[in-house]
């Protein structure tokens, strides 16, 4: 979750200071509580416009984007090893070309992977990273939105090719960017899930593998029909929403926690039957304690929308969940130190822990999610190198994983 720098730095948690300004009686360590509900309804996108557009332009499934990769992935710098976590140590990691890992125009955020869509964890024949990006200002589109597609079947020569979300207009003539924080990610089946942006009704929006398009205008500076033909900001690929949730309460407000929930991440959760979405959300005033909810899927990987779990938790700044086996895991983020990782359930919350203090996990942390055909927990960092030198931090950004079995 991007604040403004000078905000993240009147926000950090002091290192082993558990209690929360403001709140005496609350700290870290405190076990979730149970709280209101909250459900989403379901706004497909026309099925004729979606039916136009592959008519219009070929389309092409997620391997042939995945093999057919544009930048590498990279062994990692000094720099950016320091962002890994303390403890658990990451027993996988991965970073990106150098225009990635400096870009102050696209920011990481959420992860998912072929370990979330399909049973036998690959998708077809590929082991597949998903790295969700969303724009910033100096981009002059904040909160268009991007995923970076990793070819893993190769740890050793791991690459990515970029992918723009896209939202058809009614009819399928066009389309134009989702706009979308990318907080959280979860892909199941053909459905891909993310969370769109705060302070909006919309709360999730979902895409589809079915629905890649392959562009054929790729010089324009422009999304949609051009006179060349249709273009995604020079982008080859583009992938098409094929609906979106939005609260049922209305407008969400990420300024209160006792009202509609602003969804912050999300991952998917293959431990309950049937399988289910969960989602955080952050609050940057460490007074307000973000809600953690549980999503039901229905047919055709699609959720629901009657939240079945509501929790409270008592940890600040929360940038990822996990839920697996009815303990769910929330990463924390600080703004000059390593974040920490909790276990929370209704009888406890417990950190991993290196010397006197909890902050152990990534520095500068984002989503998390699991990919149970291999045990991993996956994550990723946020802040580039240049963002971290310019806070006089020793920090980048990577991509990682950690047993699950060493999370508590």
């Amino acid at each position: 979750m991007r604040t403004p720098k000078v905000l993240l730095l009147g926000l950090a948690v002091v290192a082993g200071a558990l209690a929360l300004p403001g709140t005496a009686s609350a700290a870290y360590s405190d076990p979730l509580t149970t709280t209101t509900k909250q459900n989403l309804v379901w706004h497909a996108t026309p099925a004729a416009a979606l039916t136009a557009l592959d008519n219009a332009l070929p389309n092409v499934s997620l391997n042939t984007v995945v093999n057919d990769t544009s930048y590498p992935m990279t062994g990692c710098t000094s720099a950016e090893k320091a962002a890994l976590p303390k403890a658990p140590v990451a027993t996988k990691s991965l970073c990106w070309d150098s225009e990635r890992a400096g870009s102050t125009t696209w920011v990481p955020q959420g992860i998912t992977t072929s370990g979330d869509a399909d049973d036998d964890g690959m998708w077809g024949a590929d082991k597949i990273i998903l790295s969700g990006w969303h724009g910033t200002d100096e981009l002059g589109r904040y909160n268009d939105a991007r995923i970076q597609a990793v070819n893993y079947n190769d740890p050793a020569s791991a690459a990515h090719r970029m992918l723009y979300l896209a939202v058809p207009n009614s009819t399928g003539s066009t389309f134009s960017a989702a706009k979308a924080h990318m907080g959280g990610m979860a892909w199941y089946g053909d459905k891909i899930y993310v969370t769109a942006v705060g302070n909006t009704s919309t709360a999730i929006r979902v895409f589809s593998t079915k629905h890649i398009l392959q562009l054929t205008d790729t010089t324009s500076n422009a999304i949609g029909k051009t006179s060349g033909g249709y273009a995604a900001y020079t982008y080859k690929y583009a992938m098409m929403q094929v609906g979106y949730y939005t609260y049922a309460g209305g407008t969400c407000s990420m300024a209160s926690d006792t009202g509609v929930p602003c969804f912050s991440s999300l991952s998917l959760d293959r431990s309950t039957s049937p399988p289910s979405i969960v989602t955080t959300e952050y609050f940057s005033d460490q007074s307000l304690h973000g809600r953690l909810y549980r999503f039901p899927m229905g047919t055709d990987y699609l959720l629901t929308g009657t939240a079945t779990e509501a929790f409270r938790s008592y940890v600040g700044n929360m940038q990822g969940v996990l839920s697996h086996d009815g303990k769910w895991y929330v990463a924390h983020s600080s703004a000059t130190i390593n974040g920490q990782l909790w276990a929370q359930t209704t009888a406890a919350s417990t950190s991993a822990t290196c010397g006197s203090t909890a902050a152990c996990w990534a520095v500068h942390p984002e989503a998390l999610t699991y990919d149970w055909s291999t045990g991993l927990v996956w994550s990723q960092s946020e802040w580039s190198t240049a963002d971290c030198k310019a806070q006089s931090q020793t920090c980048g950004r990577s991509v990682f994983a950690v047993p699950l079995s060493s999370l508590g």
